[in-house]
């Protein structure tokens, strides 16, 4: 996988300007290994789980990270915007899934795939989540996780329609998220 911001993607697509990017190899930093993305993203987990946002921010992120959600296209870039982030979306989303606190049984969940390149892992997913009503439904999500200089740069999340649309009601419940700099719709 190739770590392109959009701007790189979408200038690279045009055929007179292929030739002003750099080769992958002089653009990224020496790769992780599957290995040391895995254990990364474990602890960053963990200290997900455990509600430690300020030890996400410290040990897991680069300095300025990047989330993107689709199809929901909002965008969340910078310490600040991140770390607000991930504190709603562990009351929205990461609550569920969480061991302790699951509602759905631990075999509820299943991850179909996990596919790794240079500093970047993408993973398909599926789990049950309760979107508001009381009953459990199966959700689908995929993600891409970019790596640089041992630390993550941030996630691209696509979810299935319903929990997306559970997740931005989640966010739209903070009315200052969207103020936040930082944080956007595209």
């Amino acid at each position: 996988m190739n770590s392109f911001n959009d701007d790189e993607l979408l200038a690279a697509m045009k055929p007179e300007n292929r030739a002003s990017f750099m080769p992958l190899e002089q653009h990224l930093r020496p790769p992780m290994t599957p290995l040391q993305m895995i254990e990364l993203n474990g602890e960053h987990t963990r200290r997900f789980f455990a509600g430690d946002f300020d030890g996400i921010m410290e040990h897991s992120l680069i300095d300025e990270p990047v989330y993107e959600f689709l199809p929901a296209r909002i965008r969340v870039r910078g310490k600040e915007a991140v770390h607000r982030y991930h504190q709603l979306n562990y009351e929205i989303v990461i609550a569920q899934v969480d061991p302790e606190r699951r509602a759905a049984p631990a075999d509820a969940g299943a991850t179909y795939t996990r596919s790794f390149g240079e500093n970047s892992f993408a993973t398909e997913i599926s789990s049950m989540f309760d979107l508001g009503d009381g009953n459990l439904q199966r959700c689908y999500f995929n993600a891409v996780i970019t790596f640089q200089d041992g630390k993550m740069v941030g996630e691209r999340v696509w979810m299935d329609q319903k929990l997306s649309d559970f997740f931005v009601a989640g966010l739209e419940k903070d009315p200052e998220f969207f103020n936040l700099p930082g944080v956007e719709r595209f």
